[in-house]
């Protein structure tokens, strides 16, 4: 196992949002169509950021990975359609029935078919291991999850070896309110938390220590249970139930993961709490989102023409990380991010790019001699992974599982 690194300086979140650069593989696949030398990612939608970044570059104009002008490229699909975070639905102006969920489609290699756009963490580590093509489809995954042990069986099935994961980064989940006007009290605890989700309490003043709170009714939120977060919420809320998984109220309502709208957007925003990514509001917060209605050119876009003056989203939400009212502390439950990919690469004598000797995980992920650092273990590589809101720590954790 490599030692871990010391994590990198968190001051580069709060970014002025100025000109991104310019590779399309995470918003539309139409844009670009990886080719046969370029590396190719699939993952979840809470790490997506810190991939983009570090291959294509942030808004302040920090240059990635492809920045270098290398003839192959590292590429990374987003687990969402849409380059602000949002899954795709119907139309139900044109169809007359209610809006559903759609599966969004990428194209993965120039001169292929579309195939489902991988959507979560765990279903992209089960694309890595159906991915038995040669050359390989899908070289790496980005992942707020580790690999099961079943899952390290069947990549050694594979004739893989097994699948070598380095960790990034860190984020934290933690509970989201309005925060122009919320009922909710500055913290909750992960009993507060088990207590509104099962059901038990249903109104502010019912909490513990919060009896002069409002009487109105609590709207418990969650993400999607593919989503790494909710399984991460889940996951506390079985431990703070002595170990056995809760069975949720009826009251609990799906909502798109990280998104702030599922709060502001409620019919009742004062009392929608929902579990989000700290790094994830970290982004938002930095001015990097912008009014997808707004055309290019148009006052308040990011690309304005003179003299207007462009005019970032704001989330409308912030996290509930103070006092909890019957004591204890706020929810805040640590995730990890991870790249994950195929052991038997890291063994391979082909170079990544002309006129290197490095191997593509080499380069960019896990390289162990000094002086050659792998880009994801260099400061200007963790300076993107921060300027996306996560905490960068590079740790390489060989053939890791859950």
């Amino acid at each position: 196992m490599r030692q871990k690194r010391g994590i990198f300086a968190a001051g580069l979140v709060g970014l002025a949002a100025t000109v991104l650069p310019v590779l399309g593989s995470g918003s539309a696949s139409a844009d670009y169509a990886p080719q046969p030398g370029d590396i190719v990612g699939v993952g979840g939608d809470t790490p997506q950021y810190a991939l983009q970044f570090a291959a294509d570059g942030d808004t302040a104009g920090a240059a990635g990975f492809n920045g270098a002008g290398n003839k192959n490229r590292l590429v990374a699909f987003n687990a969402t359609p849409d380059a602000n975070g949002r899954s795709a639905y119907t139309n139900s102006v044109t169809t007359g029935t209610a809006s559903v969920a759609l599966n969004p489609t990428d194209v993965l290699r120039a001169g292929t078919h579309p195939v489902q756009r991988v959507s979560s963490s765990g279903n992209a580590i089960t694309a890595l291991l159906d991915d038995t093509n040669s050359p390989e489809v899908i070289n790496y995954v980005f992942s707020a999850s580790l690999p099961t042990p079943t899952q390290q069986s069947t990549a050694a099935s594979n004739g893989w070896g097994y699948l070598h994961v380095v960790e990034f980064g860190t984020d934290a989940v933690e509970i989201a309110a309005d925060n122009t006007s919320t009922n909710a009290p500055a913290g909750l605890s992960a009993q507060d938390l088990l207590d509104i989700y099962t059901g038990v309490d249903t109104t502010w003043n019912e909490l513990p220590g919060n009896s002069s709170g409002s009487s109105a009714t609590i709207v418990p939120l969650i993400p999607p249970t593919g989503s790494s977060i909710y399984k991460t919420f889940i996951a506390d809320l079985t431990t703070a139930n002595g170990g056995t998984a809760p069975t949720l109220s009826t009251s609990v309502k799906t909502v798109e993961q990280n998104d702030p709208s599922a709060i502001t957007g409620s019919s009742s925003s004062a009392n929608a709490i929902v579990p989000f990514s700290a790094a994830r509001l970290s982004l938002w917060n930095s001015g990097y989102f912008y009014n997808p209605a707004d055309t290019f050119g148009q006052a308040g876009s990011p690309f304005p023409l003179p003299p207007a003056t462009s005019n970032p989203l704001a989330p409308g939400v912030s996290l509930l990380t103070g006092t909890v009212p019957g004591g204890g502390t706020a929810y805040d439950s640590a995730i990890t991010d991870y790249v994950i990919f195929r052991q038997s690469d890291v063994a391979s004598t082909t170079p990544f790019e002309p006129g290197s000797s490095l191997n593509w995980t080499q380069a960019l992920f896990s390289y162990p001699a000094a002086p050659s650092i792998a880009w994801f273990d260099s400061g200007a590589g963790q300076a993107l992974i921060a300027a996306s809101g996560v905490t960068p720590v590079y740790d390489d954790l060989g053939d890791a599982h859950s």
